[in-house]
């Protein structure tokens, strides 16, 4: 980064989005900014293509289903934390007072509304929820200018336009910020500006204009919600599920059946059991041996190996993309060339350009168009990103209505 590029970013109290046809070029862009000589000290960079939940810290996808209490939301957001501070060793003078910082932290916890998961264990989250507690831990070191780069991956309607709310008060306040997004919508409607990155990372400063690639795609959308069983065996069977996780009851008699070729999307708010429902299905939760479940037709345990079962299964996760380092389009192709029996599609589109997450969706598309006993389940929070075929879907919001 040169002295040019501060003639690119946002005055104090202004929003500017980060645009560009290439998500990788996007956000080492922003990762080179905030490394920059000039911003290091007073600019915070939250990448969420690096956060894919807090299990991730452990080395195991699946330990936030086995172990219990650990460092909770208010120990990760205190004062001592924030800033590194050890209190049993005498260092550098404190960067603010302690009462500065939770007055701060206070404001900004009404803000991002993470008061509700206060006492929970990080590892207990949902990837929405991480993404809010990021956020805040971010915002309470109190930066000049705040990069964020694909805020909105992960998140429910409700929590994309609650993010919009908080950077347009944040901004309000007089904090700078840039935001790399994948859609249009994503962006708060006060953004008139944006910084444009070619493919080779050259940017200019344009009015703000979404281009094609960033705006929705209406022919992704689903064309109907029939539901209809498809008359073929069961693949997944869930009797009578009631599961409290993280303090508070997920699943009450929950009753669910798929079957061979349907392909379902899954719905549901952050932190409403979702990626808890798919660690059911494969065996990587340990309740997934307490409850009344079946796939393939086969329960848990009675000598049958939860390897031959993974070995039917494609699935694609946040988690996976963390643990492994691969992308979720090579995640997508690793999956779909086992030719399995059963697709579980966690967000595979998260952290994929609008055009490549069109590209993948076709893919998944093709696939299930070629194989038609192959069985699919999805979790998204955009209706524009379902392809195609899904035709089935489970509001975990709504199971009581």
């Amino acid at each position: 980064m040169h002295t040019g590029t501060l003639d690119l970013l946002p005055p104090a109290g202004e929003i500017r989005a980060v645009t560009g046809p290439d998500a990788d070029v996007r956000s080492d862009w922003c990762r080179r900014l905030a490394q920059s000589d000039e911003w290091a000290d007073s600019a915070a960079l939250l990448s969420f293509a690096a956060h894919a939940g807090f299990a991730q810290a452990t080395g195991w996808p699946q330990a936030r289903y086995y172990e219990e209490g650990g460092e909770t939301v208010a120990d990760f957001l205190s004062y001592e934390e924030v800033y590194g501070i050890n209190p049993y060793e005498v260092g550098a003078k404190p960067p603010e007072t302690k009462r500065a910082f939770k007055e701060r932290l206070a404001r900004l916890v009404r803000l991002t509304d993470v008061r509700k998961f206060w006492e929970r264990p990080l590892i207990s989250l949902s990837n929405g929820e991480t993404r809010r507690v990021l956020l805040t831990r971010t915002l309470a070191k109190n930066p000049k200018l705040l990069i964020l780069d694909d805020p909105a991956a992960g998140l429910d309607p409700a929590q994309r336009a609650k993010l919009k709310d908080v950077l347009q008060a944040l901004a309000k306040r007089g904090l700078a910020i840039l935001m790399a997004c994948r859609h249009a919508d994503e962006w708060p409607e006060c953004v008139t500006r944006a910084v444009r990155l070619d493919k080779k990372g050259r940017a200019s400063l344009v009015p703000f204009t979404p281009t094609p690639d960033e705006a929705p795609d209406a022919s992704q959308a689903p064309a109907r919600r029939a539901g209809r069983p498809s008359g073929g065996p069961p693949v997944i069977e869930i009797r009578d599920l009631s599961l409290d996780y993280g303090g508070r009851r997920l699943f009450s008699h929950f009753n669910w059946t798929v079957r061979q070729g349907e392909h379902w999307v899954l719905r549901g708010e952050n932190g409403s059991g979702k990626t808890t429902l798919f660690a059911l299905i494969t065996g990587d939760s340990p309740w997934a041996y307490a409850v009344d479940i079946k796939i393939f037709g086969l329960p848990r345990g009675n000598g049958v190996a939860l390897s031959d079962i993974r070995s039917r299964i494609g699935a694609v996760s946040p988690e996976m993309q963390a643990y492994l380092g691969h992308s979720a389009r090579e995640l997508v192709d690793a999956a779909l060339a086992k030719n399995p029996e059963l697709l579980l599609l966690d967000e595979p589109f998260m952290n994929l350009d609008a055009r490549t997450a069109r590209t993948v969706g076709r893919q998944i598309a093709a696939y299930l168009r070629k194989h038609p006993k192959t069985t699919a389940v999805l979790i998204c929070h955009r209706r524009d990103e379902v392809p195609p075929l899904f035709d089935h879907e489970l509001d975990l919001n709504h199971l009581g209505d």
